[in-house]
């Protein structure tokens, strides 16, 4: 009587482990509450990312594996032949998850076909395998800075989340709801203001950087000086001339404009009092010279002030005399 039917092949290590795993995490689910959907979106993306990083290191740990010997023409051949095998991605893939990991036992036995696939066909069009798995095919991670199952931008932009001041509720994954949870420092839908007890120290459109205490919230400066913050202090500095007033440096920051001063452009401008339409040095002989915030009437050339009236400094006639008597440089010389 010839031998029985051979009995069919047991499962390979990897299945058994997977297995077990399986009924453990069973188990122990059946004692917990239950994950909500916004969790288990944000649970999915972080097993995958976990396969991947396990993946890319197995792509290190086999590298040259088991090579070394001194045939370098073998060696050189059959790496080249080995580094795109199925016996390395094997390799791999039975590494990628811990036996206790019921998620990511889960998420390699159900898409393991995709895996192989790239392996086989697309990873030379599709080098990055986070981008193309998690993010593009099984569709459970978003590009960062975005969030939710359609990968939105957070608040404040996908470019910089919460403006560089906070946390995205969800940044990079399927769940969350884009929302900012700001630094001690931020507050605000965006975090671009400043909690109670920092001061704005930049704030535009796309950037707010709020630091230290703020000792100059009780304005403890003249009302011709601004308050500076410094490190655990403060100092007061002088206003612009053009400012009666001012909340910082420069005649942009003029609380309003000083005499002599207009506000064009947000700044506070000197007023050209010679261009007026209407003269404003009306006497005699005087001319008039711009000043910073005011003007002045000086005597004009070939007149001189005496006592507050402009005469001239040569009378004609002497100013002729002189012309006409005055010898040339040359009969200087020869005399």
């Amino acid at each position: 009587m010839g031998p029985g039917p051979s009995p069919p092949p047991g499962p390979t290590p990897r299945q058994s482990r997977v297995a077990l795993a399986v009924l453990l995490s069973a188990a122990l689910l059946l004692s917990l509450p239950v994950r909500g959907s916004g969790e288990r979106r944000r649970l999915a993306c972080s097993t995958c990312r976990g396969i991947v990083d396990r993946f890319n290191q197995g792509l290190a740990d086999t590298a040259k594996k088991n090579f070394g010997g001194g045939n370098t023409a073998w060696e050189e051949k059959t790496l080249s032949k080995y580094e795109s095998s199925e016996i390395r991605l094997v390799e791999i893939i039975e590494n990628l998850c811990d036996s206790s990991n019921f998620e990511c036992n889960n998420m390699v036995e159900e898409h393991e076909e995709l895996i192989e696939k790239w392996w086989f066909k697309l990873k030379k069009k599709y080098p990055d395998l986070f981008k193309w798995f998690c993010i593009e095919t099984i569709e459970v991670c978003c590009p960062a800075g975005t969030y939710g199952p359609d990968c939105l931008a957070c608040r404040g932009g996908s470019e910089r989340p919460c403006h560089g001041n906070g946390h995205c509720d969800g940044d990079g994954t399927r769940g969350g709801d884009g929302s900012c949870s700001c630094k001690k420092e931020y507050t605000g839908q965006f975090c671009l203001d400043c909690s109670s007890g920092y001061f704005s120290s930049l704030r535009n459109e796309t950037h707010s950087v709020c630091t230290d205490l703020d000792e100059c919230a009780a304005s403890p400066c003249k009302d011709h000086q601004y308050c500076l913050n410094t490190d655990g202090s403060f100092s007061c500095k002088a206003c612009d001339a053009s400012c009666v007033g001012c909340t910082g440096e420069g005649s942009e920051k003029c609380k309003t404009c000083a005499s002599g001063y207009v506000k064009e452009d947000e700044k506070c401008t000197d007023i050209d009092e010679c261009n007026l339409p209407e003269k404003v040095c009306t006497e005699e002989n005087h001319d008039c010279v711009n000043t910073s915030g005011s003007y002045k009437c000086v005597c004009s050339e070939g007149f001189e002030d005496k006592d507050g009236t402009c005469v001239q400094t040569v009378k004609p006639g002497e100013e002729v005399e002189s012309e006409t008597t005055e010898p040339s440089h040359t009969e200087h010389v020869d005399l």
